[in-house]
């Protein structure tokens, strides 16, 4: 065959795809008209989306590229979803953020993002209505747990519906070259991250501390002679381009964000559930619930223990197990640990995020 020949395939075979997705734009259009006559006003959910990644993958065998496949179709379904009604996210602005990255990974890019500062605030957007979901920080692989999130889960009637672990790529990033920067903008955090290669690269340029990361190259893109450290969507909003790529001393830095909305997942044979409990002031009160957890078999992926709001040098634990919280063991063992504690709350109960590079789509 003639390259004239193989192109024509290419053509046709994609006036298919497109008839295709012009067929399954219809069918969700239905399934919206569907939903609404019954009262069902929840568009997005987490297990449907799992599903149909998983078993395409499956099907997949490895023929086309994994990462390519999960991205194609986060944006399909993202774009599909947007005909029933485009869904509105929350994320710690200002835009550009690791924040925004990873609402995009995990939504794809067919929402409406309301940028949120500082990000306890998204609890208000979500609770408030004026985002449908949010998605915020929870911790860092490097710097541990973030703190003010954690605590806000004392108090939101808000459930977890999922996660997503996003690797922090910094890179350095302005409009002129690196032997003429004067000046690099970024959160302390960024500095700290990347001080190997700075000293390495650019020892004698003026660091200058900012809020956050997307800020850093907002300056960066309004200043000659200035670079920002920052994720590459804050590059691609602010017009920058990259002089350094990945300069993180740390390869496997990588920041887990979690969905947070008016409803939980249901199963999908690979879950977690979060929990925030309290114990009563004995002692082996918080070994009697790791007993319970051993005798169902269920295993304990997190254990962070914060102050409780309600009285002094009380504390209260959040947990992460592995399961759902419908699946028979989890329910009796939640039943019993309930029973054993002064107060305990799911939190929400979601799949489980995969851990994959970044701009994969796997979260």
């Amino acid at each position: 065959m003639r390259l004239e020949d193989y192109r024509n395939l290419l053509d046709q075979i994609d006036d298919q795809i497109l008839a295709l997705l012009q067929q399954r734009a219809t069918i969700v259009k239905r399934v919206g008209e569907l939903k609404s006559s019954t009262g069902v006003e929840q568009i997005y959910a987490p297990h449907r989306e799992r599903e149909i990644l998983s078993r395409l993958e499956t099907q997949n065998r490895g023929q086309f590229p994994s990462d390519a496949l999960h991205k194609i179709y986060t944006e399909i379904i993202s774009a599909c979803r947007a005909l029933e009604r485009p869904l509105s996210i929350a994320f710690l602005g200002p835009a550009g953020s690791f924040g925004h990255t990873a609402g995009s990974h995990f939504f794809g890019t067919s929402v409406e993002f309301i940028t949120v500062t500082p990000q306890p605030d998204i609890f208000t957007a979500v609770e408030s209505g004026r985002a449908d979901y949010g998605v915020v920080a929870i911790e860092n692989s490097t710097h541990g747990t973030v703190r003010d999130v954690l605590e806000m889960f004392q108090y939101t009637s808000l459930q977890i519906c999922g996660e997503c672990f996003l690797p922090i790529k910094q890179h350095l990033l302005s409009k002129s070259q690196l032997a003429e920067i004067k000046k690099i903008y970024s959160h302390p955090q960024a500095f700290a991250q990347c001080r190997q290669w700075l000293g390495q690269n650019v020892s004698g340029v003026h660091q200058i501390e900012v809020s956050s990361t997307s800020e850093a190259a907002e300056l960066a893109s309004s200043e000659p002679n200035a670079a920002a450290i920052a994720s590459e969507l804050a590059g691609d909003i602010y017009g920058l381009s990259v002089i350094g790529e990945s300069i993180m001393d740390g390869p496997n830095n990588t920041t887990r964000f979690l969905v947070i909305g008016s409803h939980s997942a249901a199963p999908t044979g690979n879950d977690r559930t979060s929990i925030i409990f309290s114990v009563k002031d004995k002692i082996g009160a918080l070994w009697e619930i790791l007993q319970v957890l051993k005798n169902y078999e269920i295993n304990m992926s997190k254990i962070e223990s914060l102050p409780s709001q309600a009285k002094a040098w009380e504390y209260v634990f959040f947990v992460d197990l592995d399961g759902h919280a419908e699946d028979e063991n989890a329910r009796k063992a939640l039943t019993e640990i309930q029973e054993l504690c002064v107060m305990m709350k799911i939190l929400g109960t979601y799949p489980i995020g995969e851990q994959g590079e970044e701009g994969s789509g796997k979260f």
